[in-house]
């Protein structure tokens, strides 16, 4: 437990030091230069409850929680098979943790055994932001671009699934060539994410 503290402590504080000039490509250099930028954004408006967007847009977030905060805000990595959502099985949405927008439904979560959560199709089209990033996909909330994880093209194949689910699959989703390639794989962070239940005849009545 201490060794995952002080690696999550070393993450966080290298994106701030001076060092990274130093050791680090220009790449992570510039990416580090920005989560700055958003980290100091995001002091500022903590009085506020209020975090400014890329876009000059203000959401209001959802959570303070500092893990949660390091990787929407930061796009840091949780620890491998830390998620309490690797395990059980749910029924419902699953959340941005920042702004709540609905990103995955639970229909269509799997067990990669990546160590993180996945999912192999968004909820809809334009819950999801993609960004590239390096030689991997990045997911985004299509709402507050807060960082989720990343998208591989090594999901489940499609007659594996829901045949139903599939095919209200969003058109944006990334996608094989070929209709029996493997479905996507949305690697999330669980720090990312806020379960909610999904709600039954009686309880809507």
């Amino acid at each position: 437990m201490r060794a995952i503290t002080f690696l999550l402590l070393f993450r966080e504080a290298a994106a701030f030091l001076p060092i990274n000039s130093f050791f680090l490509s220009s790449t992570r250099t510039q990416r580090s230069t920005e989560a700055t930028e958003k980290y100091s954004l995001y002091m500022k408006s903590k009085e506020t409850n209020i975090c400014h967007m890329e876009d000059s847009t203000k959401i209001p977030t959802q959570t303070w929680n500092p893990l949660r905060l390091a990787v929407l805000r930061l796009g840091l990595t949780e620890p491998m098979g830390t998620s309490p959502f690797n395990y059980g099985t749910y029924d419902g949405s699953f959340n941005c943790a920042y702004c709540g927008n609905t990103l995955f439904d639970s229909k269509a979560k799997y067990d990669s055994g990546s160590g993180w959560p996945s999912f192999w199709r968004s909820v809809d089209e334009g819950a999801i932001h993609y960004e590239r990033a390096l030689d991997r996909l990045e997911c985004q909330c299509g709402n507050c671009n807060s960082h989720l994880g990343h998208v591989f093209l090594d999901g489940p194949k499609p007659t594996t699934v829901e045949t139903s689910v599939l095919l209200q699959s969003p058109a944006t989703d990334p996608r094989g060539q070929s209709s029996s390639a493997p479905l996507p794989r949305f690697c999330v962070n669980g720090a990312a994410l806020k379960f909610e239940r999904r709600r039954d005849e009686h309880e809507e009545r």
